[in-house]
């Protein structure tokens, strides 16, 4: 007993040295009693402050993969050009949400049909193989070199449906390659042993591209549905009689208007709770086909409307947002979503990490010269030809130097979240603060201290040798 009357239990070696700093029992089992060896706070050190580190690549992948195309959207020489015809822009509007759903809940049936199925690493690996593979044959089909675009309607209608199973297959590539990620990080855990970060790593990687494959899919299907609707109000507002566009414009901006509010309200239901319909969905329908009505009619028939400066303000706007919260703030919200743990982390550093890197990379595209985006418009380009012949070329250097400096940064945020439930070596700190093990927490800081001097030189040279 102590001096106040409570019990006491210390915990012994066979060495009989005692236990007086918190340790796991594989730290315990490393442990060789004799000889030189690690102590107990240096292991478990060690192994979260590469926990740490995955956590930061895996949060900078995470983010990198959805920052670089909201770069383009957020780039104001890309967008300010961009006009569309009321028609097109109406059922544009209609065709996104709708095309959202729809690729959302394709992804969600095919998650569900497939979990038993390629539970297998094996069957998994197949088909992480395959998929793309058939992907690229029906793309191929799909897009013939030499062709003129006189062709027939049941082409191009074989075409769309062929576009359809495209996106399929990219669905069926995510979700294979999730759960081959799941699957080989959950079998690489015990025999990496000491390295079983690594493991960890995998399977936490899976398990965001299984999180992010609905969000994906239904991106995907909502371009893809809003694009080609609004084409076909393009070139309907483009052939038809002003009269007949004048009346097309007045539906079509009513139902958009009907969507859009209808949306807005179900959102605000969704955060406030006000469980009253009549409020959240059918006035703000009713004033949504009032407000595109009376746009339709004080509009010219053919009078474009600038929705690439719309789309840019309003990305700019929510990537403020975004980036107005710290991840400490997030990854709060994100352990009451998912559990305490490394995933919280780095779902908290992977949303902070695409607003950041998107305000970067928008502004280096801002920058790069005029002269070959000009003279590749001036061929007859598509946007996304456009983009990928002259944009991407010039950007790559900055966007590698950005990527490694986001690494470096979000290594160093990783320890801060830690202290909210995030994982890694700041959860293993605030546990050893709390408890007032300062020795132990020193251990630590010395430790966050050396990573992240070593990342800065790394990424130092790095950015020197390739960028």
């Amino acid at each position: 007993t102590d001096s106040n009357g409570g019990f006491k239990i210390t915990a012994q070696l066979p060495n009989r040295q005692p236990l007086t700093e918190p340790q796991t029992l594989r730290a315990i089992a490393r442990r060789n009693v004799g000889g030189p060896h690690l102590s107990p706070v240096a292991d478990v050190t060690i192994d979260k402050i590469l926990e740490t580190v995955f956590l930061a690549l895996l949060a900078t992948t995470i983010g990198t993969i959805l920052a670089v195309p909201i770069s383009f959207i957020a780039a104001k020489n890309l967008m300010d050009k961009v006009r569309s015809p009321l028609t097109s822009v109406s059922l544009s509007l209609v065709g996104w949400p709708l095309g959202i759903w729809l690729g959302a809940s394709a992804a969600g049936s095919i998650g569900r049909l497939l979990d038993a199925a390629s539970a297998s690493m094996a069957v998994s690996l197949g088909g992480a193989m395959l998929s793309p593979l058939a992907m690229w044959g029906a793309l191929t089909w799909a897009l013939p070199r030499g062709e003129t675009r006189s062709t027939s309607w049941r082409v191009r209608l074989v075409r769309g449906l062929v576009y359809v199973l495209i996106i399929g297959f990219f669905i069926l590539f995510l979700t294979f390659l999730a759960n081959l990620g799941l699957s080989l990080g959950k079998w690489l855990i015990e025999p990496l042993g000491k390295l079983d970060f690594l493991g960890n790593f995998v399977y936490q990687l899976g398990d965001s591209l299984r999180m992010i494959t609905p969000v994906l899919a239904g991106l995907i299907g909502g371009a893809a549905l809003g694009g080609l609707v609004g084409r076909l109000g393009q070139q309907a507002s483009d052939r038809l009689d002003p009269g007949l566009v004048k009346g097309l414009n007045i539906v079509t901006a009513a139902s958009s208007g009907v969507v859009v509010f209808a949306l807005i309200g179900r959102v605000l239901d969704w955060f406030y709770q006000f469980q009253d319909p009549v409020k959240t969905l059918w006035l703000p329908a009713a004033a949504g086909a009032a407000v595109g009505v009376v746009l339709a009619v004080r509009a010219q028939p053919r009078a474009t409307l600038p929705i690439g400066a719309s789309a840019y303000y309003i990305t700019r706007t929510i990537l403020n947002a975004i980036r107005s919260v710290e991840p400490l703030i997030m990854v709060i919200v994100f352990v009451v979503w998912v559990g305490i743990g490394p995933f919280a982390g780095a779902l908290a550093l992977g949303l902070h990490t695409v607003a950041a890197l998107a305000k970067l990379f928008s502004e280096q595209v801002e920058s790069i010269l005029p002269g070959p985006l000009e003279a590749i418009q001036a061929t007859g380009a598509n946007r996304l030809q456009t983009i990928a012949f002259a944009v991407v070329p010039q950007i790559i250097p900055p966007y590698i130097s950005f990527l490694m400096y986001r690494w470096d940064i979000n290594v160093r945020m990783s320890t801060i979240i830690g202290f909210a439930g995030g994982g890694g070596i700041g959860f293993l700190l605030q546990q050893n603060i709390g408890i007032l093990n300062y020795r132990a927490a020193s251990t630590q800081m010395l430790a966050i201290a050396i990573v992240v001097a070593t990342m800065d030189y790394l990424s130092s040279t790095l950015r020197q040798r390739f960028v």
